[in-house]
């Protein structure tokens, strides 16, 4: 397994096609999404097959919403997901991305007892939708100042003009 981005127009029949047949959701929707993505990042197999994707885009900041996580019904429950979500979120740390939030169907108690074993929190619900967050956490020098810190230059003196 690897991942990699997203080759646009190449990809997109088979992304488009793998949400069509696990979600139900009709194909203008989903080709929005895909189109207002910031990234998607394709996890294929070793025979170069894309089995699932990431898409997400930015909404604040720091912070950015997962649309998508899909992972092909035939490759689900071997570990795929599990593998690559610290690759997820350390590919979110080096881009300066601090929370992960998304939303998961109410009916589908699986993916949300999977989502909260891999650390994200229930928000709140919207609808039929779960509201679930994750903050990211990285090493860091216990004396540096967090990331979102920023040393600010000397202001000015103040002169008089004569």
């Amino acid at each position: 397994m690897y991942i990699r981005k997203r080759v646009r127009g190449q990809d997109d029949p088979v992304l488009i096609n793998m949400v069509i047949k696990q979600f139900k959701v009709k194909n203008e929707v989903i080709t929005a999404i895909i189109e207002q993505a910031h990234e998607i990042l394709v996890v294929c197999d070793e025979q170069d097959t894309i089995v699932g994707f990431v898409s997400y885009r930015f909404k604040l900041l720091d912070m950015v919403y997962v649309d998508y996580v899909v992972l092909d019904e035939e490759h689900q429950g071997r570990g795929i997901a599990s593998k690559f979500l610290p690759v997820f979120e350390k590919h979110c740390l080096k881009q300066g991305i601090r929370v992960i939030y998304g939303t998961v169907d109410s009916d589908n108690t699986d993916a949300l007892r999977l989502f909260e074993r891999w650390g994200f929190t229930v928000k709140g619900q919207l609808g039929s939708s779960v509201i679930i967050e994750k903050h990211l956490q990285e090493i860091r020098n216990k004396n540096a100042p967090p990331p979102y810190v920023k040393k600010l230059s000397e202001p000015p003196g103040l002169t008089r003009n004569k």
